[in-house]
């Protein structure tokens, strides 16, 4: 089996990959769309909280977004012979042993905004806060992910550009 990850902040297209995969006939796992998989919580008191959009920047500062790694697995394991996920969660350098390639989509900051405030699918990134840290952490997670050796791909290009590049990385690589 081959196990793909892709990530990137909110609004750069993971989700749109997904669905395009999908209609390909190619198995993804948005990590966001399962309910149970992912979840807040408390850094502190480890309490699963809940998140609603303009919730404001001190829950954001005080709570984490986790996937639950077992039951990615289990997930992933009813797939076929390939599988892409796609998300972001703040323990997932705790899954990143699990994929065999890593992507990480970014896009400028204008796209960034006008696809966080026109999506319908996710409210997350709606808020100002919400943009502000994300934007704050952005530059940071990008070193890290391509230091980390993820396969940066600028999600700025129209969706069937982004498309085919991840597809040649999952087959031709």
């Amino acid at each position: 089996m081959k196990r793909f990850y892709i990530t990137g902040i909110s609004g750069t297209g993971k989700s749109s990959i997904a669905l395009k995969l999908k209609e390909k006939g190619i198995p993804s796992i948005d990590i966001d769309e399962i309910k149970g998989l992912c979840h807040w919580v408390n850094k502190k008191t480890k309490k699963v909280s809940y998140w609603h959009s303009g919730i404001g920047s001190e829950f954001l500062e005080t709570h984490k977004y986790v996937c639950e790694k077992n039951k990615l697995i289990s997930l992933m394991n009813k797939s076929g012979d390939i599988v892409v996920v796609v998300g972001l969660a703040d323990n997932q350098s705790d899954f990143f042993n699990l994929f065999d390639k890593i992507f990480f989509f970014y896009c400028d900051k204008k796209t960034f905004l006008e696809r966080i405030n026109k999506r319908i699918n996710n409210d997350f990134g709606k808020h100002h806060s919400e943009q502000k840290m994300l934007l704050d952490w952005y530059m940071e997670f990008k070193r890290k992910m391509i230091k980390r050796g993820a396969v940066p791909i600028n999600t700025s290009a129209p969706l069937n550009v982004v498309f085919n590049k991840v597809i040649k990385h999952i087959y031709y690589d």
